[in-house]
C-alpha cells in the first residue's frame, strides 16, 4: 500500500498443497478504483469457489479507507504488521525488493498463516484517538519549544525575536492542548457510560482520567484482547529471555507493541510507585533483586497498572486496594 497506489496478488492453495497465482496487478489508491479491484479478485476466485482474505501490510494511514471499504462490502480482511512481514521476507533470503513481490510475499503469508481478521474501531474510540494523539504530539513539540526557550535566554546575544517566536509557539501549542481536552471531555459526556467506566478505572492511585483515556483509545476499549497476556504484549512490556546453553543473557521488554501505551504509563507508575502501597512493595522487590537495574522496577509498575486499568475496565469495578489481584493468567 502506497500513498497513490497499491499493488495486489492473488494466490490460492491447491489441494496437493501447492501454491498457483491467480493474478498480479496494480490500482490507484483511489476510491473508484476499489470497486474495480473486487471485480478483478471476483474473476480470479469465482472458478474455484474460494472465499478470498484480504491481506494488506500496514502502511501508516495509506491502507485506512480500502480497509473500511472491503470491510463495509463484507470481505474478510487481515492487517499485517510490517515487523512480521520484514522477518517472514528474510526466511526466504530475498533481497530484491519491488512492490509486485511484497505483495507476492503477503500473498504467501496469508495461506501460511492463520490470519486473524480485522474489525474497524468504534467510531467514539476513534475520534478519541485522532484527538488523543494530537494532544499528545503537541505535548511533545510544547516541551521541545519550551527547551528551545531555556537554550535562547542563556545563549549569548540571542535575537529577541528568536525568543518572542518561541513563546509565541508555546502558547499555540498550550491553546491547542487545551481545545483538545475540552473537545475530548465533550465527547467522553456525550457517553455516560464511558465517563462512568473512566472514573471508576481511574481510582487506582497514581492513574488519573487522562491515562485512562489513552489507554482505552489505543485499544479500542481494551476489545483488542482476550487475555492479560495479549494485552502485556501488544504494549511491548512482555519479557524477553535471552538463554542458551550455559549462557544466561539479560531479560528486557520487547518493545515491540504500542509505544504510546508504553509512554503513557511511565509517569503513572513513577506517581504509583510512590503512593500505591502495593506498587511500592512491588517496585522495591524488584529493585532489591536489581540494584544495577532500578528501571526495572518502574517497568514492572507499568505493567501492573496496565493490568489494574484492564482489569476494572473489564469488571465495570471501582479500585480496592485491598484485592489481591490474581496475575498469573
Amino acid at each position: 500500500m502506497a500513498k497513490d497506489s497499491f499493488h495486489v496478488c492473488v494466490k490460492s492453495e491447491l489441494e496437493n498443497g501447492d501454491v498457483k497465482i491467480k493474478g498480479s496487478r496494480n490500482f490507484k489508491n483511489q476510491s473508484s478504483e476499489y470497486q474495480n479491484l473486487l471485480t478483478w479478485v471476483s474473476k480470479r476466485i469465482k472458478p474455484f469457489h474460494d472465499s478470498p482474505i484480504f491481506v494488506m501490510e500496514a502502511t501508516g494511514v495509506y491502507h485506512e479507507n480500502l480497509v473500511y471499504f472491503l470491510y463495509e462490502k463484507g470481505q474478510s480482511v487481515s492487517i499485517v504488521l510490517p515487523n512480521k512481514m520484514k522477518y517472514f521476507t528474510k526466511s526466504f533470503n530475498i533481497v530484491t525488493k519491488t512492490d509486485k513481490l511484497d505483495a507476492s510475499i503477503i500473498a504467501r503469508y496469508g495461506i501460511e498463516r492463520k490470519m486473524k481478521l480485522w474489525k474497524p474501531v468504534s467510531p467514539v474510540y476513534l475520534q478519541l484517538k485522532i484527538l488523543n494523539r494530537k494532544k499528545l504530539s503537541f505535548k511533545k513539540q510544547r516541551t521541545r519549544s519550551k527547551n528551545q526557550l531555556h537554550a535562547l535566554k542563556h545563549a549569548h546575544q540571542s535575537p529577541k525575536s528568536a525568543i518572542a517566536i518561541t513563546k509565541k509557539q508555546i502558547a499555540f501549542y498550550e491553546k491547542s492542548i487545551h481545545e483538545l481536552d475540552q473537545e475530548i471531555a465533550a465527547l467522553i459526556k456525550q457517553d455516560p457510560e464511558l465517563d462512568e467506566k473512566i472514573d471508576k478505572a481511574a481510582t487506582i492511585k497514581g492513574v488519573g482520567r487522562q491515562t485512562v483515556i489513552a489507554l482505552i483509545c489505543e485499544t479500542n476499549g481494551f476489545e483488542l484482547f482476550k487475555s492479560i497476556r495479549q494485552l502485556v504484549s501488544y504494549a511491548g512490556l512482555d519479557i524477553v529471555l535471552n538463554e542458551s546453553g550455559k549462557f544466561k543473557g539479560k531479560t528486557r521488554i520487547s518493545k515491540k507493541g504500542n509505544s504510546r501505551i508504553r509512554s503513557c504509563l511511565y509517569m503513572p507508575a513513577l506517581a504509583a510507585k510512590q503512593h500505591n502501597a502495593k506498587l511500592k512493595d512491588l517496585n522495591d522487590r524488584i529493585v532489591l533483586k536489581n540494584p544495577d537495574i532500578k528501571q526495572k522496577g518502574t517497568v514492572a509498575c507499568m505493567r501492573k497498572l496496565l493490568i489494574l486499568v484492564y482489569t476494572l475496565w473489564k469488571k465495570d469495578e471501582v479500585y480496592d486496594e485491598k484485592y489481591e489481584l490474581n496475575i498469573t493468567k
